[in-house]
């Protein structure tokens, strides 16, 4: 007997709050859903330039200007499982509920992959260009700082070799004090560190300066801790960037003298849009002889600046500069 089919809204539920829930920073920068277009494409109208006023105007006539308006404008990313078979005599043999746990697969790989990627495209990616229109950019190594701490080994497992300058406290206070010059607002701004340099932040702190950021860690959120007007996120994976400041595409494997890296942003620098999500499911196939199911996600993200402002990277960094 087939299982009874999972209602869409119940999976849209069960999606949107596992890549919420694993995924903090979707939450954590502006939504551009509300501009998506048939489920797949987000468009923005940006209106042209204003008319110019004059005082005591003597010249008549005046000259007629036609406004000419422009579109933000940018694809989603088309996010899909690969199909999962359950034969029907598993079904019938498994003791636990295996449909269940395949979902649950399905979410937890879109989850990862979604929130990897959107990460990747506040760095590089669609962002504005002159006349409102868009452009693909990369994050520039200008707003990029490297770390300062002690050499100390990279973490063999992720593809590096070597060693890199920790990550240490110091690197925070720098963006905190590029992003005030820089006039972003002071309010909604977080800094989410991979896993391996979240230890090495740690490390770098006093005492003083470990109570008071255990003091304001808020794990409901996802908060682990605040410093230089940062909340900090932790993930497993964050970014990856290469020794001449370019970042990487997520899930490639890392090469000897590439770097990890931490991403800090505010909130209204960055954004995500989401569009359709659907799980496909072909039970008691004839083919198969049992069921089939996969799921698709669609969404996307950018920078919403032009110049990058509110967006800026940490990056390991080499004994020597690899920006000089």
């Amino acid at each position: 007997m087939a299982n009874p089919k999972v209602p869409q809204e119940i999976w849209n539920s069960y999606i949107v709050e596992k890549l919420w829930k694993v995924n903090p920073h979707l939450n954590l920068c502006a939504d551009e859903s509300q501009h998506v277009q048939g489920g797949s494409v987000v468009y923005i109208p940006q209106a042209g330039a204003k008319p110019t006023v004059v005082k005591n105007r003597s010249t008549y006539p005046a000259t007629a200007v036609q406004r000419n308006d422009t579109a933000v404008m940018y694809a989603l990313d088309v996010w899909t499982t690969d199909p999962t078979h359950i034969p029907v005599a598993d079904k019938l043999e498994i003791s636990y509920a295996k449909t269940d746990s395949v979902l649950g697969d399905h979410v937890n790989g879109l989850a990862e992959a979604i929130g990897d990627e959107i990460l990747y495209r506040w760095v590089y990616g669609v962002k504005p260009a002159a006349g409102g229109s868009t452009t693909t950019g990369t994050l520039p190594t200008s707003r990029q700082i490297e770390t300062s701490g002690a050499a100390i080994a990279v973490n063999s497992i992720d593809g590096q070799t070597g060693t890199r300058k920790a990550f240490s406290y110091k690197e925070l206070q720098t963006a905190q004090a590029q992003m005030n010059k820089d006039a972003v607002p002071k309010e909604g701004r977080y800094a989410m560190l991979e896993s391996y340099l979240l230890q090495q932040f740690i490390d770098s702190l006093s005492a003083n300066q470990m109570a008071a950021f255990q003091q304001s860690a808020d794990l409901a959120k996802g908060v682990v801790g605040s410093f230089a007007g940062f909340q900090i996120l932790e993930r497993s994976t964050v970014l990856s960037f290469t020794s001449a400041g370019v970042p990487i595409v997520p899930g490639t494997a890392l090469a000897a003298t590439d770097n990890l890296a931490a991403l800090c942003w505010q909130k209204d620098c960055v954004t995500k849009a989401s569009g359709d999500t659907k799980l496909f499911q072909d039970l008691e196939n004839p083919l198969y002889y049992g069921d089939v199911y996969s799921g698709l996600v669609k969404m996307g993200g950018r920078s919403k600046r032009e110049d990058w402002k509110g967006v800026i990277a940490i990056v390991q960094a080499a004994t020597a500069s690899f920006f000089s």
